[in-house]
């Protein structure tokens, strides 16, 4: 898998190329409308050799007169330029998104850094990437607290996900690990996905995953699962844990992601009790330290 900066850095060398493909352009609409201009650009840089020529020479009577020659040319070049109003920076390489400078990543009217609109490609690619490739249509947008009438137990399960994606913990729990217990059909798959397409528009590396299919993921994939910044487990299930090999998996998993205190969301319509006491011994004991997010509150 790769992060949204690293698919961001690696398009930086076709930006590049892109700019000074624009500038090229640039100057030859400008050449070809003004062919005084050119003429005189010409004779600058012609001057400027010789100059070149002459300070290797160290002939100081050629270089003031070159000196001299260029200054004229380029009084000559500003009238042209101010006669026909072309633009002073005509032949400099410009940003393509005047938002972001092409660096990827702008600040939001809260001063927020988020992913810039111009790179939406990318993100769409790093959604693919990390496992809600079959989610495009999911967005934070379309969320409603007021789905099936439970507005505040909603909002406040949408908002505790966003703090803990986020690293802000108001009780100071020493956990990385959480646990969103919430009824069938209530909107968990929905929210968890938004939440970590948010994680990476805000520049983290997260992946979104079901628990039945760690065991198939491949070796270099589930290690960039232990260091990623945010990880989501949906359908998380004590049976799931004792099967195909899934509680090795997802303890090795939690262990390292727990020593880089990196944040991890097991997603479930299982209560926290009967996951503790049903699972996989060795997933038991992580999981009656982790914090529970429900409609509740966090505990």
């Amino acid at each position: 898998m790769k992060t949204i900066k690293e698919l961001i850095n690696e398009s930086l060398t076709e930006v590049s190329a892109t700019r000074d493909i624009l500038r090229q352009q640039r100057i030859s609409r400008v050449y070809k409308d003004y062919p005084e201009l050119k003429e005189i650009d010409d004779q600058i840089v012609t001057v400027r050799n010789s100059r070149f020529i002459a300070v290797i020479d160290k002939d100081e009577r050629l270089i003031k007169r070159y000196d001299i020659a260029e200054e004229e040319l380029q009084a000559k070049r500003d009238r042209v330029m101010a006669r026909n109003r072309i633009d002073p920076e005509f032949d400099m390489e410009k940003s393509i998104c005047d938002k972001c400078g092409d660096t990827g990543f702008c600040k939001g009217s809260d001063g927020t850094v988020k992913v810039c609109s111009c790179r939406k490609n990318e993100l769409e690619m790093c959604y693919e990437l990390s496992g809600m490739g079959d989610y495009s249509s999911y967005k934070m947008k379309n969320y409603r607290d007021d789905y099936l009438g439970e507005t505040a137990g909603r909002k406040r399960i949408r908002n505790e996900l966003l703090k803990v994606m986020l690293g802000i913990d108001e009780e100071d729990n020493k956990s990385s690990l959480c646990i969103y217990s919430a009824p069938p059909q209530s909107g968990k798959t929905f929210l968890s996905v938004c939440v970590c397409k948010t994680a990476i528009n805000l520049g983290k590396s997260a992946y979104y995953v079901k628990c039945e299919d760690l065991s198939t993921l491949g070796t270099d994939t589930l290690e960039a699962l232990k260091n990623i910044d945010f990880l989501i487990i949906d359908d998380f299930a004590d049976e799931v844990t004792l099967h195909n090999n899934v509680g090795s998996v997802l303890n090795s998993v939690l262990e390292t992601r727990a020593a880089g205190k990196l944040t991890t969301v097991l997603v479930t319509p299982f209560p926290k009790s009967e996951l503790i006491s049903k699972s996989d011994m060795r997933i038991s004991g992580k999981l009656s330290t982790a914090k529970l997010i429900s409609s509740e509150g966090r505990k």
